[in-house]
């Protein structure tokens, strides 16, 4: 979603990020209308309140900065290697914020952030899971693991022949956070040799027979698997 202003009015955005900003530069916003998350520091807090909200769906409140350490914040699709969060060259009282989808690209041995708060889709190596389980502090969504290589992730729309599956040199690992469909010319032998995981938290649509496949590949489900038969039938009705 993009930012319109319109005199003191602040709406249309996926996520308000409110770090940085003061009270006095607050004062002058008469409303925030139609965003889906604000982030708000605590010292903010009050000044936020004050302001007349309309559907807003969530306010993700921060801690205080401690010592040395500063608040870095991540908002939108985001690709992070799992070295970066060891924060190799930042203070251990940082504080990570991610709001959206992050791809966590590598193994994680250690996360060097004294809180780490996840608003929204982290989806990281099988190998990090008790790194990660350790490190979060507080999460508004879902963390999904991937046992396979770096995965293709499916934010929008996407459909897979069988044309495009037999140009793969390797399978592939597909996480599906929108919607992926599968063309009625891929069978069930093309498909297991080509797709190696799903992790599903959009919707996965497939012909009838290999609803099966697709459903013994989903090592995640969180979303939904669909019959584009049955949707066809149902349609036509």
């Amino acid at each position: 979603m993009s930012e319109a202003v319109q005199g003191s009015t602040i709406e249309n955005l996926g996520v308000l990020d409110l770090t940085g900003k003061t009270a006095e530069g607050l004062a002058g916003i008469s409303l925030i209308h139609n965003v889906g998350l604000m982030i708000v520091p605590n010292s903010l807090a009050d000044a936020v309140m004050r302001i007349p909200q309309k559907n807003v769906g969530s306010t993700l409140q921060l801690p205080e900065e401690a010592g040395s350490g500063k608040l870095k914040v991540f908002t939108g699709q985001i690709s992070l290697s799992g070295e970066s969060l060891a924060n190799a060259g930042g203070s251990p009282d940082d504080i990570l914020v991610v709001a959206g989808q992050a791809l966590i690209t590598s193994r994680i041995d250690a996360v060097g952030y004294r809180e780490m708060i996840v608003m929204g889709q982290l989806i990281a190596p099988k190998s990090s899971e008790s790194a990660l389980s350790g490190a979060l502090t507080r999460m508004m969504g879902q963390v999904c693991y991937y046992k396979g290589a770096v995965p293709r992730v499916i934010l929008d729309r996407e459909s897979y022949s069988r044309a495009f599956l037999e140009l793969l040199d390797q399978p592939i690992t597909l996480v599906v956070l929108g919607d992926c469909e599968f063309e009625a010319d891929v069978d069930a032998a093309l498909m297991k040799a080509k797709v190696s995981e799903l992790v599903i938290l959009g919707t996965v649509r497939a012909p009838k027979p290999l609803i099966p496949l697709v459903q013994l590949l989903a090592e995640t489900k969180l979303g939904d698997i669909v019959a584009t038969d049955d949707q066809a039938g149902s349609q036509g009705a």
